[in-house]
């Protein structure tokens, strides 16, 4: 009873429009959540009628009612809040937010039930806010690549993005990889794949899976991508170019079997203290045994594996301080207990800090 009679009092505005007035429509903004339950209130949206309201009538019946207009108005309902005299919206049934963000609609004024509007009495816009229904996704589940075994520490060699079709907090996403591995680390917010540990002599793939996770609440987790990371030795140089020595062993370059020149090794100032930046095999022998014969061990920040060739970093590296590190390795063969001449051999290696 009270919001008929509220509404057959509606006139100022109402007139203004409808006689071409120039006046502006009262203007009101409020927002739902997507998927929020049929019949939802519309927040942050209360209109009060008294604003719309004049002495004179438009109708001279009792049947005065509102009715929204525009595009999408079928997705929300009238209805007032008796109490305090003002009209309210009410969802008419699940919104989602992919498929509209926002509705802009006006307020009409009827004099009959169900007869058209007479009057345009305000504009009402509704912002349809996210919820974070979607989970991340990769454009593809599985990823192959080859890798240069001598490419430099640091490098990005791959970049993983996924997209989620929400938007806002709900939408940034983090990157992560499983298992852990210290060859490869995945920067959590651009997805680029960094090199952090020497793959030089490696033949396995490495494969790690990597996932999206977003900021919203409770974080929805996509499905992994698997990569797969072949090292590539660098190709044999032919016969011709090198004499009578084996492709093979001309094709690893990085190793041991070239010691007429200094073999030098770019390695991260970030690399972790036990890291191996590079593995001395295959050497020239067999069953090669390794000493680092300069500097000595207290001044030099790497050290050399006496078995397994490893050299492994044994303190912070810096890269302003040392950019530069020179040692010398001595390699000899297990086999020849009087190491003779030519069971010795002494390599130099010169590893870059970047």
């Amino acid at each position: 009873m009270i919001w008929t009679i509220l509404m057959s009092c509606l006139v100022t505005s109402a007139l203004g429009n409808k006689t071409g007035g120039g006046e502006r429509l009262p203007f009101f903004h409020g927002h739902v959540f997507e998927n929020a339950a049929p019949g939802s209130r519309v927040s942050g949206l209360s209109i009060p009628v008294t604003r719309l309201l004049d002495a004179r009538r438009w109708c001279a019946d009792s049947g005065t009612r509102l009715t929204l207009l525009g595009d999408g108005s079928g997705d929300f309902r009238v209805f007032a809040h008796h109490k305090r005299g003002q009209m309210l919206l009410k969802t008419s049934g699940t919104l989602d937010r992919e498929e509209r963000s926002g509705y802009l609609l006006r307020v009409g004024l009827c004099c009959a039930s169900a007869g058209p509007a007479v009057a345009e009495v305000a504009c009402v816009k509704v912002d349809v806010l996210d919820t974070n229904d979607h989970q991340p996704k990769f454009p593809n589940r599985d990823i192959k690549i080859n890798l240069d075994d001598a490419t430099a520490l640091r490098s990005v060699v791959y970049k993983v993005t996924a997209e989620d079709a929400d938007s806002g907090k709900n939408a940034e996403l983090i990157y992560f990889a499983l298992p852990k591995n210290g060859t490869f680390y995945v920067v959590p917010k651009t997805g680029d794949v960094l090199l952090v540990d020497s793959i030089l002599g490696l033949s396995s793939p490495i494969k790690l899976c990597v996932f999206a996770r977003d900021h919203g609440w409770p974080p929805r987790t996509s499905q992994g991508v698997e990569m797969e990371i072949s090292p590539r030795q660098w190709p044999a140089v032919p016969r011709a170019s090198r004499g009578d020595q084996d492709p093979i062993r001309a094709r690893m370059s990085r190793s041991l079997l070239d010691p007429d020149e200094p073999l030098v090794i770019n390695v991260s100032e970030d690399a972790g203290i036990g890291s191996v930046v590079i593995n001395l095999n295959p050497a020239r022998f067999p069953s090669a045994g390794f000493e680092l014969t300069g500097p000595d061990v207290e001044s030099s920040p790497v050290t050399v594996n006496r078995d397994s060739g490893d050299v492994v970093i044994t303190r912070r590296l810096d890269r302003e301080t040392d950019p530069l590190v020179e040692i010398t390795v001595k390699v000899q063969d297990k086999r020849d207990e009087r190491f003779t001449r030519s069971a010795v051999l002494l390599r130099t290696l010169v590893v870059r800090i970047i």
